[in-house]
């Protein structure tokens, strides 16, 4: 994947890791080996903060740059990363990334290894730092929040509400697709939506996205010239009526967008104000649920994330 953004490599004095202390408890032997890559390819111990209840990972990597750290490695799932990258966002401090979820989707769409972690942390280690851009979300009144992939009300959120999590410790992301096929004909709910303060437009959806990167898991692409590094999100509304609707969008993205096209609609922002027409709709943050909203608006951050890919 080409990116825009500059590129530059270091050798980090200190490494800190944060840790998703459920992911890696299945793991006995994650400890030595990231100790042992850290040696070999830094010359440094790292020094680890575990995930706890109270705190998933952004006010740990805060944590972190204080005690100087100078590049922070995220072990976990998409979450974690998340967290983490939000610690992280404007300081300056690069983030490499050890996926361990079910997902991975800042992994994949960075090409980076996400499936072994010893190649995780190699590329981690060893590869270019690029600045990618950043999305923030405030749903309703709450505070604000960071993603770094998509975001979205409706179907996208009922599936992954829906998924089990021991269905995905089986058969991985396929458990996605095994929850999906459940909310199909589901009905869709009445959205307004407004691009980057331009008049908003009415309409009916099955789900609403917001989306940073473009890349699914199977390879499914959403935003066919969809960039992390350009400084803009990509709003998607897709619009299907039953199961043949459905298998008109799913070759749209197949097909890489050239069928399809009138039952999704695809701008590009840099701000975003959504909002249900319906009542409150089911929403997500990088595939974690978040409940049930009625109003999300969106912004993106250039360039605020550092990361080693």
């Amino acid at each position: 994947m080409p990116y825009a953004s500059g590129v530059q490599t270091f050798q980090p004095r200190k490494v800190a890791v944060v840790h998703n202390s459920v992911k890696t408890q299945n793991n006995p032997h994650w400890h030595d080996l990231i100790e042992k890559k850290c040696r070999e390819h830094c010359g440094v111990t790292p020094v680890f903060f575990p995930t706890t209840a109270d705190d998933h990972g952004q006010g740990l990597a805060c944590k972190a740059v204080d005690e100087g750290a100078e590049m922070v490695l995220a072990l976990g799932g998409d979450g974690t990363v998340r967290q983490v990258s939000a610690g992280l966002a404007n300081t300056g401090v690069p983030m490499g990334i050890l996926g361990m979820g079910t997902g991975n989707l800042l992994a994949r769409n960075l090409e980076l290894p996400h499936t072994d972690l010893a190649a995780s942390l190699d590329a981690a280690l060893t590869r270019p730092v690029r600045a990618i851009d950043l999305g923030y979300v405030r749903f309703d009144e709450s505070e604000e929040i960071c993603f770094t992939v998509i975001i979205g009300m409706g179907m996208d959120a009922q599936t992954m509400a829906g998924t089990r999590d021991r269905l995905k410790d089986k058969v991985g992301w396929l458990a996605y697709v095994a929850s999906g096929a459940l909310t199909l004909v589901q009905p869709g709910f009445q959205v307004r939506a407004s691009v980057d303060g331009r008049r908003p437009v009415i309409t009916r959806a099955r789900t609403m996205l917001v989306c940073n990167c473009s890349v699914l898991p199977g390879g499914v692409v959403l935003v066919a010239d969809g960039r992390i590094d350009d400084g803009a999100l990509d709003v998607l509304t897709l619009s299907p009526h039953g199961i043949v609707g459905w298998i008109a969008v799913l070759n749209h993205f197949v097909t890489r967008h050239r069928h399809g096209h009138r039952l999704v609609r695809h701008a590009t922002s840099r701000t975003a104000l959504v909002m249900s027409g319906s009542g409150p709709i089911l929403a997500e943050v990088d595939g974690d649920p978040i409940g049930t909203v009625t109003t999300m608006r969106t912004r993106v951050a250039p360039g605020a994330l550092l990361v080693r890919a």
